[in-house]
């Protein structure tokens, strides 16, 4: 029964959910001597296995390393095998100090009395740092963490490092061209990256192209207000249907009135469905595709539906997937108008 219940014990100790008199009592099983094996078997399976990787960082551990060892050995030490904080970090020479400290922790002599010293460590190995960066490449619909939205065109890619995204300011970095919808924050600017260009804004829908064909970079506002500039210094705020057309290489800059309409055109190429109600989506695919679309029950408007269309599909594959998700049917009358049928949603 004792067995059982030190195992438990054991068990929770490594899982850190012991209470401060359920640790004092399992001390006090330890110091009875009578489950080293168990000890020594779990220790190694512990130390084979993956368990001690993503623990806690080389300084943590060796300021618990040290604080163990420095203790008087007559006063309870514990060590907590799940900190709240955990970093995967890969250190080998890791394993063997944590053995050392749950060990000592543990009070257990017995897998010293052949030794009267303790093997060195090996050097600790370079720390790899983590990649945070999130990385989007070719034509999508990235949806960002602050509810932002990026239309990439082909050719593109966008990256930012979720780890600092959101925090003060909301950063990322542009390659190629792609239309930016950003949700308002004045809190937290939003900040575009393109080459040692800037793109400042708080909130609003602009487009960046800044493809490698081409040695400028041009920043064209479709809505709200935009800053663009360099390190040093502001180039200017333009507002919708105008445009900051900057030399990649000079850094010289003109700013021009434009379409907007025109200058994001090749949008036109894709069908974005990004959670909104069957009535204003069946508005966009008739725009696109030239077609009366007719919806036979009301219920249907109220599904809401979420897809992209980036490699101009037909209609019919438009309808198919479509009424797959809403659970509807479609078909063409005499006269070409397009037809969904179905029991709708509430």
């Amino acid at each position: 029964m004792q067995q059982k219940k030190f195992e438990e014990l054991f068990e929770g100790y490594l899982q850190n959910n012991l209470s401060d008199a359920e640790q004092q009592q399992m001390m006090e099983i330890i110091k009875q001597g009578e489950h080293d094996d168990f000890l020594k078997e779990k220790i190694h399976g512990m130390l084979k296995g993956n368990y001690a990787i993503d623990v806690m960082d080389k300084k943590q551990s060796d300021d618990i390393l040290n604080y163990i060892l420095s203790k008087p050995q007559n006063e309870s030490k514990v060590v907590e095998l799940n900190p709240n904080r955990r970093r995967k970090v890969i250190l080998q020479s890791f394993l063997v100090a944590a053995s050392v400290a749950l060990l000592i922790a543990l009070g257990n002599s017995l897998f010293f009395k052949q030794k009267t010293t303790l093997p060195l460590a090996p050097e600790t190995p370079a720390v790899v740092a983590q990649n945070t960066l999130i990385d989007f490449s070719g034509k999508q619909l990235v949806h960002l963490p602050d509810g932002s939205t990026v239309l990439l065109n082909d050719n593109s890619t966008l990256k930012y490092d979720q780890n600092s995204f959101d925090s003060e300011t909301r950063e990322v970095t542009l390659t190629g061209e792609a239309f930016f919808d950003i949700k308002h924050n004045p809190k937290k600017p939003f900040i575009v990256h393109t080459g040692k260009i800037q793109t400042r804004v708080l909130g609003t829908a602009f487009n960046i192209n800044a493809q490698n064909s081409s040695n400028n970079i041009e920043v064209t506002v479709a809505r709200g207000k935009v800053q663009v500039g360099d390190t040093e210094k502001i180039y200017g705020v333009i507002t919708p249907n105008q445009q900051i057309k900057v030399n990649k290489s000079t850094l010289n800059f003109e700013q021009n009135n434009v379409s907007a309409a025109i200058v994001t055109e090749w949008k036109s190429n894709y069908l974005i469905l990004d959670d909104i109600n069957m009535a204003e989506a069946a508005s966009l695919i008739s725009q696109k595709y030239k077609v009366q679309i007719l919806i036979s029950n009301d219920k249907i408007k109220n599904c809401r539906i979420t897809a992209s269309f980036l490699n101009e599909e037909d209609l019919d594959h438009v309808l198919k997937v479509i009424s797959s998700v809403i659970e509807t049917e479609y078909h063409y009358n005499k006269a070409g108008t397009v037809i969904l049928d179905g029991k709708g949603c509430e």
